[in-house]
C-alpha cells in the first residue's frame, strides 16, 4: 500500500507516520510511506498513491487542490483530510474525501480513517488488457488468484480464467486490497478463497479445490501472520500445522 502524508508541520508528519506504520503493521499489510512538507513536493512526485493524508493549508498551496491533482493522476487514490480548518468541510466533500479528521488527531481517529480508506480500496474495480487486447473490468474481490507461469500471467475468477497482459509486478499494483496476499513470487491469492494451509502450501475453495499454491520459505512467517489477522486466531488450530 502506497501512502502519502503531506503536512507543513514536521511534528504532524512524524505523528501520522507513526500511526500509519502501527496500523499497517497490525494488519500485516505492506506499506510504502512517503512524506511531503508542501503541496509542490507531492505534486512533483511521480509516485501514484493508494491513500493520501493531506492537510488543507500547506503554505504554498491548498490541500483541496492537491487532492484534485492526485485524483486526476489516479482516480483510485483515497483522500483523507487531516486539518484544523473545519471551514473546508464542504470543499472536502466535493473531492469525495473519505474522511475529514480534525486536529489534534488521535490514534483512534487515524486508525478509523485508515480502516475506512482500506475498505474503500477493497471495494474498487480493477481493469486489465487481455491477450486479444480486449478490456477486462471486474471487482477485485471476484479474483480468486493470479499466477505467472512461463512469463504468462493468468487471472482466475469463480467464473473462469483470463490470460492478461503485463507482468505480475505491474498487475499486483492493482491488487492492494487487504484480502490479497503474495505467498510466492508466482502468485497473488485472495484470502477469502483459502480453504486451508500448511506451512508451505495453500488449498483453495471450489471451483479451485484441486489447486495447490506454494508458500515460499521466506514468506511463510509473513503469510501466516496475514491470514491469522484476516480470519482470526482460531483458524490456526483448525487449518494449519
Amino acid at each position: 500500500m502506497k501512502v502519502a502524508i503531506c503536512d507543513d508541520s514536521r511534528e504532524y508528519r512524524a505523528l501520522l507516520r507513526a500511526y500509519a506504520e502501527e496500523y499497517f503493521s497490525e494488519k500485516h499489510m505492506p506499506l510504502e510511506l512517503f512524506e511531503f512538507a508542501c503541496g509542490g513536493e507531492i505534486s512533483a512526485s511521480a509516485e501514484v498513491f493508494d491513500i493520501a493524508l493531506l492537510d488543507i493549508e500547506l503554505g504554498d498551496s491548498n490541500g483541496i487542490e492537491i487532492a484534485g491533482e492526485l485524483q486526476r493522476k489516479n482516480k483510485k487514490t483515497v483522500i483523507l483530510i487531516v486539518t484544523s480548518h473545519s471551514q473546508y468541510l464542504d470543499d472536502a466533500m466535493d473531492i469525495h474525501a473519505v474522511r475529514f479528521v480534525n486536529k489534534p488527531v488521535s490514534r483512534e481517529r487515524i486508525f478509523s480513517a485508515l480502516e475506512k480508506a482500506v475498505r474503500e480500496i477493497d471495494e474498487k474495480m480493477v481493469s486489465f488488457r487481455l491477450k486479444n487486447n480486449q478490456l477486462l473490468r471486474l471487482y477485485a474481490s471476484d479474483v480468486v488468484y493470479i499466477e505467472v507461469k512461463l512469463k504468462r500471467v493468468t487471472l482466475y475468477t469463480a467464473d473462469g480464467s483470463y490470460e492478461v497482459q503485463g507482468s505480475l509486478k505491474t498487475i499486483s499494483e492493482q491488487f492492494n486490497a487487504s484480502f490479497f496476499a503474495v505467498p510466492h513470487n508466482s502468485y497473488i491469492v485472495n484470502l477469502n478463497y483459502v480453504k486451508s494451509f500448511k506451512r508451505d502450501e495453500i488449498k483453495l475453495l471450489p471451483p479451485y479445490d484441486n489447486v495447490r499454491i506454494s508458500v515460499a520459505s521466506r514468506k511463510q512467517s509473513e503469510f501466516r501472520k496475514k491470514i491469522f489477522e484476516f480470519v482470526g486466531d482460531d483458524y490456526s488450530a483448525k487449518n494449519s500445522h
